[in-house]
Formats: structure tokens, C-alpha cells, sequence
């Protein structure tokens, strides 16, 4: 009953704006947007890797944001496993102070988790997650308006800042070899926006349309173009990451952020020059700037219009059972 009232509270609204997570996660797995988007069951994650990512961005484009988006704790976070765990120990309690969460909250959650159910006692299992260096994170549990971060993790995703400043094709991206925290503002005869938040309509759809945040973008006036920069951060190597773009479905992402752009600038500077860069910095700390060609984009921009047409069929059949190719024809291996 629950589930189909949110259904119906979800078909009400005037439209859906697709993020590139949301839909890429209807793409691979209808069922899990449905849950996610649909019933409004999301689980906000807060593994390591994607706080780092975060954090990364903050220092190099929005370092005057540092202290509302992060809590620099001192001592260490805890492991992605024992995040999850604290997560849905808040779940069972509002005790802030972890040495004094009751014990059965812990083995709850747990067992609820199916975590260290190997070990022989209750004892050893809790003292996995009652650990002093980890109160502090537990406190700031409380407040989700921020990411928790360790020392160490400052220092290391500052060095990479560090690295990706000093990069002469990055610098060359951002003009004036400065970036400029916050939204937007103007050089000579250049406008730069840093994570600039855009949405925008589709043209013949009522039930979508598209939004997200830029990482940076710029309008150069005087040479007519239009340049698109998205950082991404890899635990591979740069030699990987087409193979990586390609599984976490970069492509989508760079169509949505160029329809969006273009959507969202004056009727002149839509007759500009478009292109779109990926800054990568992987895991040695190298940092390449990778130019997506014209044909391409085209190729993404094409790939975006069938990705809205298979959301369009899970909207109107209301089957977000399996993903389209499955409901549409028979699979063979």
C-alpha cells in the first residue's frame, strides 16, 4: 500500500529531472531506481574512496566551502565496513557517545550486516566497532551535513590538489592559473562557472528532464568556443580509464553535462565551438587531461537520446521489473 502511494506521488509530479546517477542506475538496474527514486529509499553512501573524491574537489574548486561540506576529525575514520555498520547502528539509537551505545545495538547491527559473524564472541565482535579513535566520527554521524574525514586523508587529497595545480594543461584550462572558488565570474572576455548547478527541459517529453552540477565550464567570446571540464579520480591508472569511462558509463555523464551547458547559454554562444575534457588524476598521482573528439560527443549525444527513450517505456509501462533489453526481446547467450 505504502509503496504504491509513493508510486503514485512519484507519476504526480510535474516532472522528473534525471541526474547522471539516477539515470545511469535506471539503466543497469530499473529495479533499484525504483527503489531509490520512486520509493524514495536511497541509502546516502559515505564509502572512503567517494568522500575522497569530494573532498578533492572541494580543496581544488571550492575551498571556501571546506568547513560546511567536511568535519576533520582527529585519530582515524573507521573502514568502509564499519561505516556501513555505524550507519545503521544510528538507525537503533540516538546516543552520541559511542562508549556508551548499549551492546546489543552493535551486535544488531552486526548480524543485520552479516559482519564478523566468524568471530567466537560477542566481545571481540563489538570491540571491532568500539574503537576511541573512532568517536569522533560516530558524533558527526549525527550531522549529515557533512563528510568525516582523518588527517591523513586531508593531507593526502591535499598533495593531489597540489599535483593537479601544477599541471600545466590544467592551468592552461582554467586561464589564469587560479581556480575560482564559488559560481561565477568573468576574466577579459571569458566567463568561467565552477560547480555550477543547471537544469533544463527536453524538447517533445513532459515527464523528464535533466540537472546536475558542473564541475567548471568556460565561454571564450573571442575565440567562439565553449570548453567543459569534469575531474574525475581513479584508483587505476591513467592507461585505464577508457576501459574505466567506459564501465561506470562516463559517457552519459559528458552527454548530459554538454546538453545541459548548451541548453543553458545565450542562442549566440550556442553556435560556438563545444568540447568536453576529462582532468584525471589516478592512483600514482598522474594527471591527464583527455579531449573527447567531436564525432565522439556526437556518438554520446546519440547514446543520451536512446538512454531517455528506454526510460521513457519504464515510465509509461510502469515495469521497472528488468532493464529495457530484457522487456523488449529475448536475451541469448
Amino acid at each position: 500500500m505504502i509503496n504504491k502511494q509513493k508510486e503514485e506521488e512519484f507519476y504526480a509530479r510535474d516532472k522528473f529531472n534525471f541526474s547522471y546517477s539516477s539515470l545511469n542506475k535506471l539503466l543497469f538496474s530499473p529495479s533499484l531506481f525504483y527503489k531509490d527514486y520512486i520509493l524514495q529509499d536511497r541509502e546516502i553512501r559515505t564509502d572512503k574512496h567517494l568522500v575522497e573524491g569530494k573532498l578533492i574537489h572541494c580543496l581544488l574548486l571550492e575551498q571556501e566551502k571546506f568547513e560546511k561540506k567536511f568535519a576533520l576529525v582527529p585519530g582515524k575514520t573507521p573502514s568502509d565496513n564499519i561505516r556501513k555498520v555505524m550507519k545503521k547502528m544510528v538507525e537503533y539509537t540516538h546516543e552520541q557517545r559511542l562508549k556508551y551505545v548499549r551492546d546489543h545495538v552493535v551486535l544488531d547491527a552486526l548480524k543485520e550486516m552479516n559482519l564478523y559473524q566468524s568471530l567466537k564472541t560477542d566481545d571481540s565482535r563489538i570491540a571491532k566497532v568500539k574503537v576511541d579513535d573512532y568517536s569522533p566520527y560516530w558524533e558527526f554521524l549525527f550531522n549529515d551535513a557533512v563528510d568525516v574525514i582523518d588527517q591523513d586523508t586531508y593531507e593526502r587529497c591535499k598533495k593531489q590538489v597540489e599535483i593537479i595545480k601544477s599541471n600545466k594543461d590544467v592551468m592552461d584550462l582554467f586561464g589564469d592559473g587560479k581556480v575560482h572558488a564559488g559560481t561565477d565570474f568573468e576574466l577579459d572576455s571569458e566567463e568561467r562557472y565552477v560547480e555550477k548547478y543547471l537544469q533544463c527541459d527536453l524538447q517533445g517529453s513532459e515527464a523528464f528532464g535533466l540537472h546536475g552540477y558542473i564541475d567548471y565550464y568556460k565561454i571564450d567570446r573571442d575565440k567562439k568556443q565553449v570548453t567543459i571540464c569534469d575531474l574525475k579520480t581513479t584508483g587505476k591508472t591513467i592507461s585505464d580509464f577508457a576501459e574505466t569511462a567506459s564501465f561506470y558509463k562516463y559517457w552519459l555523464q559528458a552527454a548530459i553535462y554538454m546538453k545541459l551547458v548548451y541548453s543553458n547559454v545565450d542562442k549566440d554562444v550556442q553556435e560556438y565551438e563545444f568540447s568536453f575534457k576529462f582532468i584525471v588524476v589516478d592512483k600514482y598521482n598522474q594527471v591527464y587531461v583527455f579531449e573527447v573528439t567531436t564525432n565522439t560527443m556526437n556518438s554520446w549525444g546519440h547514446g543520451l537520446t536512446e538512454s531517455l527513450s528506454r526510460a521513457q517505456f519504464h515510465y509509461n509501462s510502469r515495469d521497472y521489473s528488468l532493464p529495457y533489453e530484457f522487456l523488449t526481446s529475448k536475451q541469448r547467450l
